[in-house]
Parts: C-alpha cells; sequence; structure tokens
C-alpha cells in the first residue's frame, strides 16, 4: 500500500524593515505540498518545485538514517508568489519536511524540524514563520534555532505589491554592505527592539518608526529603484508601516483601515516609476504548517 501526505503552509515576510535574517511574519497565502509514497517507481520531478521538495524530504530521510525511497513522489500548488520575498521556498521546503516527517510517523519535534529547514534556507526567519506561523523572532545559537513567537494584533491587515520584477535572493543579498558603523547598528538594533515592543503590547502608532532600517534596503532600492516612492504612498494613505518584504520586490504595507485605498496607492506609485504589478490584501496568519491530509492508498 502506498500513502499520501499533504501538508498546508503560510507565505512570511522576513525582516520586517530592521530585523534582517531575525524577524519573520506568517501571511494568508498558502502553498499545498504533498509527498507521495507509492508503490512503483516515481517518474522524474517535472518542476523546480518537486525537486526541491524532495530534496528537502531527503534531509529528513538522512536525518533519520534512512534511504529516500525511490517510489517518493512531490506535489506542489498554491498561490504564493515566487522570487518576490514572500517566502515561497521555505513554505516549499517546510512543507516537505513536515509531509516526510509524518511519512515516517513524525520521529522528529517540530524544534528539529526547523533547523533542518533554516540549514535548506540559509537562514532561519521565514523557515520559522512557516512552521509556527505567527511573528516569530528566530536566532541561530550553537546548532539550533532559538525562537520566540510575538502576539500580533488582530486588527492588522497586510498590504502587499507584488511587482513583475524577481529580486531573487542571491542576487538581492549580493547588494547589502560588508560592513555598518557603529550608529547604524544602534539604528537598527533599536529599531527592531521597539518594532517587537509595539507588536507585543498593541503600540501601532510606533510601527512607523520602528520599521525603519539603514542595513538592506537603501542598499536593494538600488535593484527595485521604487521602493521608496512605494513605502511612503502606503504610509500617505493611511498605513502604519511599510517595508520590503524579505529580499524583495513585494512591499508589505501593515494597516488597520481602508487597506483597499492603500493597496491602489502602492500600485499607483510603482506604475509611475514603470514597475508595475499586482496588489494582494490579506492578513498575518497565526497557523503554520499544518498536516491537512494523511491516508493510505489502495
Amino acid at each position: 500500500m502506498g500513502r499520501t501526505v499533504t501538508v498546508r503552509v503560510p507565505a512570511s515576510s522576513a525582516n520586517l524593515g530592521p530585523g534582517f535574517d531575525a524577524l519573520g511574519l506568517a501571511l494568508d497565502l498558502t502553498a499545498r505540498v504533498t509527498l507521495t509514497l507509492h508503490d512503483r517507481p516515481a517518474p522524474y520531478p517535472r518542476t523546480k518545485a518537486e525537486q526541491m521538495a524532495l530534496a528537502a524530504a531527503q534531509a529528513v530521510f538522512v536525518q533519520a538514517g534512512r534511504t529516500r525511497p525511490a517510489e517518493l513522489q512531490a506535489a506542489y500548488e498554491g498561490d504564493i508568489p515566487v522570487g518576490r520575498g514572500l517566502g515561497a521556498s521555505a513554505a516549499l521546503r517546510v512543507g516537505a519536511l513536515v509531509a516526510a516527517n509524518r511519512l515516517l510517523d513524525d520521529p522528529f519535534t517540530p524544534e528539529q524540524i526547523v533547523v533542518l529547514a533554516a540549514e535548506l534556507e540559509g537562514h532561519a526567519d521565514n523557515a520559522a514563520a512557516a512552521l509556527f506561523g505567527g511573528l516569530q523572532v528566530a536566532v541561530w545559537h550553537q546548532g539550533e534555532v532559538v525562537h520566540v513567537g510575538v502576539p500580533v494584533p488582530p486588527a492588522l491587515h497586510a498590504v502587499l505589491f507584488v511587482p513583475e520584477m524577481e529580486m531573487p535572493t542571491g542576487e538581492s543579498r549580493k547588494v547589502l554592505p560588508a560592513e555598518l558603523s557603529l550608529p547604524e547598528a544602534v539604528f537598527n538594533i533599536g529599531r527592531a527592539a521597539l518594532l517587537v515592543a509595539a507588536m507585543a503590547t498593541g503600540r501601532l502608532d510606533a510601527l512607523r518608526v520602528a520599521t525603519d532600517d539603514v542595513l538592506h534596503q537603501p542598499a536593494r532600492a538600488r535593484i527595485f529603484p521604487a521602493l521608496y516612492d512605494v513605502i511612503n504612498a502606503a504610509l500617505a494613505a493611511g498605513a502604519l508601516s511599510a517595508h520590503l518584504s524579505g529580499a524583495g520586490s513585494a512591499v508589505l504595507a501593515l494597516t488597520t483601515a481602508t487597506p483597499d485605498a492603500v493597496a491602489e496607492a502602492m500600485r499607483a506609485a510603482a506604475t509611475e516609476r514603470g514597475y508595475p504589478g499586482d496588489t494582494i490584501v490579506t492578513q498575518p496568519c497565526a497557523e503554520g504548517a499544518t498536516v491537512i491530509a494523511d491516508r493510505r492508498l489502495p
């Protein structure tokens, strides 16, 4: 008999301005990753997503001291834009890790799974948000991912402007500064702390200041010159904050009112600069990766 497991995983927005590689917020856009173990050899994976899912599954089998079965097949579907800084690769990998773990009858805890996900991703922010949901503060420490969930005020809307242009993470990281001055480091540390405090206490009026950044956004604005136009348009339309989502190119605004007006203002500002795209109005997602199907095949 075969077996199939499907996992639903949220998108995520990393950094939130100053929290570079440490903050990740799950969003209510989802992917579904399915691993199926047939009783016959699986066909060669057709897409890059399927290849990435099987590579993630491989990490679980290796960790368990097992060989990944040749009969294992992967499938992916979802509405997370790819190459836009919305955690599509983290969702795919986390989904495959959780599904593979379930196929092996869950030998690994979520804390072990997040380490595997962070190793595959190269950083833990999107991985922690995708696996656990909500707003996660995640750091590496002695081979482990130490993470703490932060309460997210329920009134928040997440408004995304998603440009047509991609900004692959690898390329976007190449423009980052090799070092920061002491005042720049203090600037980002203070605002990252303020952001966590503002979320935890519901002090949403502090988000505008708390999402300022001097580490990565100025550098990445050289790739996406409309970035600050879009941010300023969102703020002028009533958003509480706006920032580059992850490595880009999507821009995320947080607001408690008029999300459609914020979305239109962001789209208009980007289009005027020659960067067309789509908008998505959604919300933060408290639920992380969840097994939604686990059944035996005849």
